[in-house]
């Protein structure tokens, strides 16, 4: 253990606006790392020397050389070792007590730095192990290495939990149980890794009435595939604007669908133009609603606060803008398709564009 000359300076600034003498620190080797004096810095303090050679404190009654004034040299001690000496100028019996003040303090704010940066070394161990803990997608058993370091902090990998996404700087903590872990994956998104369900209770309420997104994934040894699906239900649901769908269970077709890279060019460019103008946003949003309500007309005009002849045309306008028929089946999967590819481009491009109803 060192004394940092920054926190020593501190130390001795601190001390002397309290009282009336020139206070000293020096290091284990006898060198003035802070003082009241500037020209003292970095020179070798020998009253310091004899009190580390001899192990003891050491009064200094009379003056002698160019800066041997009266005073009291202390020893500092930190595991039982000496990491420095605390030198005070002035009469030996008034000055003492004063270091014997300052040693405890020095001595307490050494010990208190050294746990600091322990629990500060073992929590950049923590987020390093949680982050590539985060990423295993299969076959946990044999990461060795993994498997090591998670006994070494006391972390049992090999129980199922799921990973919760939230769109959060920072969590409360209340939220959290004892045994749940959170990784930071950037400055607006937290995962919680969980094997509680009363967990997930808490953040499904917390979330819903506070508007947060948020997102579920299914339960897995192999947690990386669970942060994945909460990663991917977090975006789908913010993509089509559907808070209600936080599970990846209500979201993993369309995940499927989204990931299989169909080729949708042409009928997304028909979106694309569509969307220039109000009318044809009116058409994707309808179509949007149209798909959620399975197509129900009268549900779909309900819902959308429209007259069922105005759906009607609308659905008729969609068929020849398109030339696919939202009745027919087969052409209405093939404009679902091209809406979903239409919207995941859109938010891609801009998070803030206002979107359509969602689908299930």
């Amino acid at each position: 253990m060192k004394i940092d000359p920054v926190l020593a300076q501190s130390i001795v600034n601190k001390m002397m606006a309290q009282i009336p003498y020139n206070v000293n620190m020096m290091d284990e080797h006898g060198y003035v790392i802070a003082s009241g004096d500037e020209a003292r810095i970095n020179t070798l303090h020998v009253g310091a020397l004899d009190a580390i050679e001899q192990k003891k404190t050491l009064p200094m009654a009379k003056s002698f050389g160019q800066h041997g004034r009266p005073g009291i040299n202390m020893p500092i001690f930190f595991d039982k070792k000496i990491v420095g000496v605390i030198g005070i100028t002035g009469e030996p019996e008034k000055v003492t007590p004063l270091a014997s003040l300052l040693r405890v303090a020095t001595e307490l704010l050494l010990s208190q730095n050294q746990n600091n940066l322990r629990e500060k070394k073992k929590e950049t161990a923590l987020n390093r192990f949680l982050y590539q803990w985060s990423q295993v997608t299969d076959h946990i058993e044999d990461k060795t290495d993994l498997l090591l370091e998670a006994s070494q902090l006391s972390i049992d990998i090999l129980k199922e939990r799921t990973a919760i996404a939230v769109q959060l700087k920072t969590l409360p903590m209340n939220l959290l149980d004892p045994t749940d872990f959170q990784i930071s994956l950037s400055a607006s998104t937290v995962i919680v890794l969980t094997s509680q369900s009363v967990t997930i209770d808490r953040f499904t309420a917390y979330c819903q009435k506070k508007k947060i997104s948020l997102g579920i994934g299914l339960p897995s040894v192999n947690v990386g595939l669970s942060v994945n699906q909460a990663l991917q239900t977090l975006r789908i649901s913010n993509v089509f604007d559907r808070p209600d769908q936080i599970n990846y269970g209500q979201v993993a077709f369309v995940d499927t669908l989204l990931g299989s890279h169909l080729s949708l060019t042409p009928i997304v460019e028909k979106f694309q133009d569509a969307n220039g103008s109000e009318s044809g946003s009116d058409l994707i949003q309808t179509l949007g609603m149209y798909i959620r309500h399975s197509g129900n007309m009268v549900q779909t005009a309900k819902a959308m606060h429209i007259h069922r002849n105005t759906l009607g045309y609308r659905l008729t306008k969609i068929k020849e803008d398109f030339d696919l028929d939202p009745h027919n089946t087969i052409e209405l999967f093939e404009l679902y398709l091209g809406y979903l590819y239409f919207k995941d481009a859109s938010y891609h491009h801009n998070l803030k564009q206002p979107t359509a109803s969602g689908i299930n």
